[in-house]
This record gives structure tokens, C-alpha cells and sequence, in this order.
């Protein structure tokens, strides 16, 4: 199994700490993508990505991972608003978090289709339908999995419970006790 994480100037990297830790245990291959080389996170800590957003392809992965953070600077990215769509058309699991289902809006992919988001929606009318806005913090819906931001241990674990990551039910229940008991330690 193969995944790409879109990742851009002010992402949120915790947001998808989590979920990255999850793929590495379970030997599922990641690779990063970006609009340029090096991309600076919410920490301030610089990160190269493997790849420009234009050397990839869907039909190379399994998911795409996109990290929360403001997605208005990225509405206009014409390259990642069809690799999105790319994914779509293709059936693949895309999996936004917090402010990053913006960007599905913006490429119709969210359409008719449940969500959750961190996002004021009111803020970006031409991207959420007000109709489909999930009070749920994770939800998926067909090849969709989104999330609030404040969610990103249950967003974790929905992506790996839909990819079948776990070995069981106690395996993942497992893995929630982890994450929560680090957050409180």
C-alpha cells in the first residue's frame, strides 16, 4: 500500500502525526508531495518533499493524506486541485483534515457527500454545501474520509480502520489507548 501527503507552507503537522506513525508500523509506504521542494510547517520546522505535485500521478497510490491548515492560498493551485480530482475519479481514499476539505469543494469533489471540517463554511460558499456538513468529528462517506482538526487521533484511526490496517478490534482500540494516553502523559 502506498500514500501521499500533500503537505504546504503552515500545514498542521500533528494533525497528521498520528496517522503517519500508524502507516509506519504498519509498513505502508509513504511518499510527500508539494507546489515546491521544501515547505516550512505550523512548528517551523523546514521539510523537503519527495516529490513536486506535478511528478504525481493517482493511479502511483492508494491515498491521498492532505493536512489542515489555511487552505485559502492553495484554492487557486490548479495542479493540486486535479491531482484531488484525479483520486476521485479514480475511487481512491482522499483524506482531509481540519480546513483542508476546502479544497475538495473547490474541485467538486465534495459533492453530495457528507463532511466534517474545522472550517467556518459560511467563509467559503462556493466550496461546502451547507447541506452535507456532518456535526460527527470523522466522517467517512464513499471514498471521503474528513475530519475536524481537533480530531486527528479518530481521524488516524478511521483512515486505517478503512485501509485495514488493524489486525482486530483490540488492535485498534489498542491504538486509540496509545494516542490518548500519550496526550495526557
Amino acid at each position: 500500500m502506498k500514500a501521499l501527503f500533500f503537505l504546504y507552507d503552515g500545514y498542521m503537522e500533528w494533525e497528521i502525526s498520528p496517522l503517519s506513525y500508524i502507516f509506519n508500523l504498519t509498513d505502508v509506504e509513504v511518499e510527500t508531495t508539494g507546489l515546491k521542494n521544501e515547505v516550512t510547517h505550523s512548528g517551523n520546522f523546514r521539510v523537503k518533499v519527495d516529490k513536486l505535485i506535478e511528478e504525481c500521478e493517482a493511479s502511483t497510490y492508494d491515498i491521498l493524506v492532505i493536512p489542515g491548515g489555511d487552505p485559502e492560498p492553495l484554492l487557486e493551485e490548479e495542479s493540486l486541485i486535479k491531482l484531488i480530482q484525479a483520486f476521485d475519479s479514480e475511487g481512491k481514499w482522499i483524506a482531509p483534515i481540519c480546513g483542508a476539505p476546502t479544497l475538495l469543494g473547490k474541485g467538486s469533489v465534495l459533492r453530495d457527500r457528507n463532511y466534517s471540517t474545522s472550517i467556518d463554511i459560511s467563509e467559503f460558499p462556493t466550496c461546502f454545501d451547507p447541506d452535507y456538513k456532518s456535526e460527527a468529528d470523522t466522517t467517512v462517506c464513499e471514498n471521503l474520509i474528513t475530519a475536524e482538526g481537533n480530531a486527528y487521533v479518530e481521524f488516524a484511526v478511521a483512515v486505517a480502520k478503512q485501509l485495514g490496517l488493524f489486525e482486530d478490534r483490540e488492535d485498534e482500540l489498542e491504538t486509540v489507548l496509545f494516542f490518548k494516553n500519550q496526550l495526557r502523559g
